[in-house]
């Protein structure tokens, strides 16, 4: 039985290693936080459920729209009805379309749950070297563990570090840029004040970029103390400026300027701040769906490798998968 090492947890982790082992490998995934899904991520506080990562999901491809339809049977995906607003000279105006905007049911990170129940993952683990051998892959984490052994290793994680992780030890290293993401600042509030209750979510402009109006989602729990939860995505150049360790009031600022955009008073009750340091692509030449080395046995995924949406990672996740599964024994 060949033993396929994933490195990460985030959509295109998980779907490449359910699609493995259901072809009869050993998988083992590693993943450096206490959860999986990557930005499928839902933060949970004792005051109410932000969905801190991707707001929303579409799909274009056929493929991809008959998997979120098998999804949506099984009930952790629903289709998010509203009109969108563009905040256009400081006044919102609807900017209706025909897109169909998917959304994890309860919450974002259901999907992450559904895909990896009969997945081992080994969480809280970082992976910090590793190195190929005769005998195969051999990890080492952050903890000074080893993991050995592995037929194949599989990279599922932002284009840097997984360059990072890979320098010296295969030539596609030269086939990922140096930088392809931008950050993202990602502010929950808790809010009271009467906002109309078509205004859903909206694009913003060179400070914020998107908001969310969260309890307007489909199947989502209600707390109690305040009218609405928001969640508002700084735009990648803001963030970027703006980095982790900035001085600036990142509530007090978003509060300010959802109010603006609004055009009207509210009044916080609660607050989160979460800083995405690999959020939105940049204009980076395009790549193939995926990198393998196929004499180490090394391959390299992620949404990066298809445009950064959602749906890039299912298509970087199955192209892989199709392509080299051939060399799983049967």
């Amino acid at each position: 039985m060949m033993k396929v090492a994933i490195i990460g947890a985030g959509l295109a982790s998980l779907l490449a290693a359910s699609e493995l082992q259901k072809r009869g490998a050993s998988v083992q995934v590693f993943e450096k936080s206490r959860g999986r899904g990557g930005r499928l991520c839902t933060k949970r506080l004792d005051w109410g459920r932000l969905d801190i990562g991707a707001q929303y999901f579409t799909a274009r491809s056929e493929r991809f729209k008959q998997s979120v339809e098998r999804w949506a049977r099984r009930g952790y995906v629903q289709i998010w009805n509203f009109t969108p607003f563009k905040l256009v000279g400081g006044t919102l105006q609807t900017s209706p379309d025909s897109i169909a905007r998917y959304v994890g049911t309860p919450d974002m990170s259901s999907i992450g749950k559904a895909l990896s129940q009969d997945l081992r993952i080994k969480y809280q683990t970082r992976i910090t070297a590793i190195e190929h051998k005769p005998s195969g892959w051999t990890l080492k984490s952050a903890d000074n563990e080893e993991f050995r052994g592995f037929d194949r290793l599989v990279l599922g994680l932002p284009a840097e570090q997984a360059r990072a992780l890979i320098a010296g030890h295969s030539d596609i290293v030269r086939q990922i840029p140096e930088q392809v993401h931008w950050p993202c600042w990602a502010l929950g509030l808790a809010t009271k004040g009467e906002v109309p209750d078509h205004i859903r979510g909206f694009f913003g402009d060179d400070t914020i970029s998107w908001v969310s109006r969260l309890n307007s989602k489909p199947m989502r729990e209600s707390f109690t103390g305040y009218s609405d939860l928001w969640m508002l995505h700084f735009a990648p150049l803001w963030s970027q400026v703006n980095g982790k360790n900035s001085t600036s009031d990142i509530t007090a600022l978003g509060k300010e300027w959802l109010e603006s955009a609004l055009q009207t008073r509210l009044t916080l009750i609660n607050h989160y701040q979460h800083f995405w340091r690999y959020a939105n692509i940049r204009d980076v030449p395009a790549i193939a769906p995926f990198l393998w080395d196929e004499r180490q046995q090394l391959a390299v995924i992620g949404a990066w490798c298809c445009g950064g949406r959602v749906e890039g990672a299912y298509l970087s996740a199955t192209a892989f998968v199709q392509q080299v599964s051939s060399a799983l024994p049967q």
